[in-house]
């Protein structure tokens, strides 16, 4: 991927970038010289690196014309993302405590069909099932990636202090690089009533997957893609809120499904 399009991932704009990455290849340039490079308008340059000397990114010489430095990005990236990231967790304490309220929960009664794309929007929508579970959670995780452990020990220990009881059933799937270690899965046991971790050699039906069976009303089925180098590219859910048909069958199927894995593998039900 080139720096351009890092940068952009950044919150850089493209502009931002090409002035950027042109100033660092340059050395030192005025705002003329970049406007040529760029093929960005000369008033366009200056802001722009008003803005990246404000970022901590750019410094200038007061000659005339005003000549342009990038400061060394080895160590002025660094700082820039960490102040970023300071700010950035201001907001999002600011807006936790406003945005809740917000929440508009009337239509929750509502039967409907969600799909989300993406394994972070598949991240947040398992989390969001279990952190609303009020009586009863089956889980079957076919994949945990390292990186979303900790969340997900974190919802299923909230759900048992509030008194849900949790049936959980993990796979660490041998295909999956991106895994969590078996040491890391087995700290669910902590935070189930009935716990089978799956022996890695074993096949589910359908690994990579997700099933989430959450209070009777709540049916979540979440399907991972793996590339052959074994890294989750991509992964999709099917939420099916309040379907009578689907959550009647689920109300059946799941505890004798877990029933039946846990027996297999000689897990405590």
């Amino acid at each position: 991927m080139s720096p351009e399009r890092l940068l952009l991932r950044l919150g850089f704009t493209e502009a931002e970038a090409r002035v950027y990455t042109e100033l660092l290849r340059k050395g030192t340039a005025t705002a003329g010289e970049l406007a040529r490079l760029t093929r960005h308008s000369r008033p366009q340059v200056y802001e722009i690196l008003e803005k990246l000397q404000h970022r901590g990114l750019v410094e200038s010489h007061p000659a005339r014309p005003v000549r342009f430095r990038a400061l060394d990005p080895v160590l002025a990236l660094p700082a820039l993302t960490s102040r970023k990231r300071r700010e950035l967790e201001v907001v999002e304490k600011a807006l936790l405590r406003i945005l809740p309220e917000l929440w508009n929960t009337r239509s929750s009664e509502e039967a409907r069909v969600f799909i989300a794309r993406g394994r972070e929007k598949v991240g947040v929508k398992v989390l969001e099932l279990l952190r609303h579970a009020e009586d009863r959670v089956y889980s079957f995780l076919g994949w945990v990636s390292g990186d979303e452990c900790g969340a997900l020990l974190e919802a299923f220990r909230e759900a048992q202090e509030r008194g849900v009881e949790v049936f959980l059933a993990v796979h660490p799937n041998p295909a999956f690089r991106e895994g969590a270690p078996e040491e890391e899965l087995m700290r669910f046991r902590e935070h189930a009533g009935s716990f089978c971790l799956l022996p890695p050699a074993s096949a589910l039906p359908l690994p990579p997957l997700k099933l989430l069976f959450v209070d009777d009303t709540e049916v979540c089925i979440a399907f991972g893609d793996f590339l052959e180098t074994g890294v989750l590219r991509d992964a999709v859910s099917v939420h099916y809120h309040r379907i009578p048909a689907v959550c009647a069958v689920a109300k059946r199927i799941a505890p004798l499904y877990f029933r039946e894995v846990c027996t297999r593998f000689g897990c405590e039900v």
